[in-house]
C-alpha cells in the first residue's frame, strides 16, 4: 500500500510538472524547484541566501562570511515550477533552474556568462572572484546603465556604509566554487585583500600596482625636490649671505611644486582605487 501511494505521488508530481511546462505561458525566469524555509529577518525576493548554522530549517542573507553554506535564491512561490510547502510566513528558496537575482557592480560590470558569487553585502551577488562560492551563471548583463538599476546605500558586516549599483539579472542556478573572471585574477592576493579592507571592494592587481608606482614616483620626486632645495639653499647662504631673500623665494617655489606633486599623485591614486 505504501509503495502504491508513493508511485501515485510520483505520477501526480510528474503530471503537475507537465501541466506547468505545457500549459503555462513562457516566462523570462522560472525556477525548477524551490523549498520553503524560515527566516528571522526580512528576505526580499531575488536575494541570495545561505543556511542558518544556528537554526535548522532557517536561512539568512548570504555574504562573503557565510558563503560556505550557500543554498539558493529567494523567489515568489508562483515563479517556481515545483514549490515545496509554500507559505506566506516562510521564504521560498529556488535551488535549481533560473531565477531573478539581485546583483551589484561591486566587482565591476556583469556580462552574460559571468560567474556570480556572494559579495560583502547580504543577499546581493557580484561578478565572482577566484575561490569564491558561486551561486550560478549570469544569463543577462548588468551595469550602472542597465534599466531598473538603482544606487543603494548598504552596510557591510563591519557596519561601514557603501554606495553600490544594484539591480536584477536572470541567473542559472548552479552552486560551486568559481574560477573567477573579475578583477581578482586567479586568486585574491595579499595586496587585493589589504586594499579591499580599506576600500570595501576588490580592485585588480594591475590598478593596485599602478597606484604603488605613482605613489613611489611621487615620493622620490618629493624627497629629491626638498633635499635639493634645502641643500642648495644652505650652500648658497654660506657663499653669499646677502642672497638670503632670493634663496627663500626659490625655496618657497620648490615647496609649492612639491605640494602640487603630492596633490596630483593623491588624485591619481584615488581614481585608480575607486
Amino acid at each position: 500500500m505504501r509503495a502504491r501511494n508513493l508511485i501515485q505521488l510520483l505520477i501526480g508530481s510528474a503530471g503537475f510538472l507537465a501541466v506547468m511546462v505545457v500549459g503555462s505561458p513562457a516566462q523570462a525566469v522560472s525556477a525548477n524547484l524551490s523549498h520553503s524555509y524560515h527566516a528571522t529577518t526580512s528576505i526580499p525576493n531575488g536575494s541570495i541566501v545561505s543556511l542558518d548554522p544556528k537554526q535548522q530549517g532557517f536561512v539568512q542573507l548570504a555574504d562573503s562570511t557565510n558563503g560556505a553554506k550557500l543554498l539558493g535564491i529567494a523567489v515568489p512561490s508562483q515563479d517556481s515550477l515545483l514549490a515545496v510547502d509554500p507559505s506566506s510566513t516562510t521564504v521560498q528558496v529556488a535551488i535549481s533552474g533560473n531565477a531573478n537575482t539581485l546583483v551589484s557592480t561591486v566587482n565591476g560590470d556583469i556580462k552574460v556568462g559571468d560567474q556570480i558569487s556572494v559579495s560583502p553585502f547580504g543577499g546581493i551577488g557580484m561578478e565572482s572572484l577566484a575561490g569564491n562560492r558561486v551561486i550560478g551563471i549570469a544569463q543577462s548583463a548588468f551595469s550602472s546603465k542597465t534599466g531598473g538599476s538603482t544606487t543603494e546605500q548598504v552596510k557591510d558586516k563591519t557596519g561601514k556604509a557603501h554606495q553600490i549599483q544594484v539591480g536584477f539579472i536572470k541567473l542559472a542556478i548552479g552552486i560551486g566554487t568559481g574560477a573567477g573572471t573579475g578583477g581578482g585574477g586567479n586568486q585574491a592576493n595579499f595586496l587585493q585583500k589589504l586594499i579591499k579592507s580599506l576600500t570595501g571592494h576588490t580592485i585588480s592587481t594591475v590598478r593596485i600596482v599602478l597606484s604603488l608606482v605613482v605613489g613611489l614616483v611621487a615620493l622620490i620626486s618629493l624627497v629629491t625636490l626638498v633635499y635639493a632645495s634645502i641643500y642648495g639653499s644652505i650652500v648658497s647662504v654660506g657663499r653669499n649671505p646677502l642672497a638670503k631673500n632670493a634663496i627663500f623665494r626659490t625655496l618657497g617655489s620648490v615647496m609649492i611644486m612639491a605640494f602640487i606633486t603630492v596633490t596630483v599623485a593623491c588624485v591619481t591614486i584615488y581614481y585608480l582605487l575607486r
